[in-house]
């Protein structure tokens, strides 16, 4: 689905685990309401029940064509009841993930990148900006250890890891900034605002 055929904007926070873009996504979305903007914050993979099925997956559970099947379910559901219904009522949705993170994770599986994004663009809207956190796997695998100390999750592997940010890196386009989420929060955060703020020429 093309951009700018709605009244609201799409952002998308996206990066490997560990990188940041949660926190950020949340600063955004207080500083940018403080200014008026009115902001609905969306995540994938969402509450519903495909989304809880890709949150119980476990190592070779299913193959990778049926995980990108539940991610394209439970995305189309995502955009028909919430993304379109936002962007239609002249909203700014920033979203914690969105079909590039399916890019880059299921494309770390072996799936054709540039399939998963056509599959996804057949129904989704392509965001007004894409925001790509930056960060070393050592630094998101750090991360991920200190916040999520009782979890084990197969996306999160080092070696995994490492592919997807490989894919990460190439994804270049006009609506695309990466941003080094390395740095001080404060200095991150500030740059994410000014990033969206200049996409947008007044507040929706």
């Amino acid at each position: 689905m093309k951009r700018g055929t709605h009244r609201g904007y799409l952002v998308a926070f996206e990066g490997i685990d560990g990188s940041g873009k949660s926190t950020h996504l949340k600063l955004a979305a207080r500083a940018l309401k403080e200014k008026g903007f009115k902001v609905t914050e969306l995540k994938e993979p969402t509450e519903g029940k495909w989304g809880e099925r890709i949150r119980s997956l476990r190592e070779n559970e299913v193959t990778p064509r049926e995980e990108l099947d539940l991610f394209l379910k439970d995305r189309r559901e995502d955009v028909e009841g919430n993304i379109l219904p936002a962007l239609e009522a002249g909203k700014l949705v920033l979203i914690d993930r969105y079909y590039f993170s399916t890019m880059a994770y299921q494309g770390a599986r072996g799936i054709d990148v540039k399939q998963i994004r056509r599959l996804n663009e057949q129904f989704a809207p392509v965001p007004e900006l894409v925001i790509i956190f930056d960060v070393p796997v050592d630094v998101g695998l750090r991360r991920i250890e200190t916040n999520r100390r009782s979890r084990h999750y197969y996306f999160e592997r080092r070696e995994y890891l490492e592919k997807v940010a490989g894919i990460y890196q190439q994804m270049k386009a006009e609506n695309i900034v990466h941003i080094d989420a390395t740095r001080p929060i404060e200095v991150v955060a500030s740059e994410v605002t000014e990033k969206i703020e200049g996409m947008i020429k007044s507040p929706v």
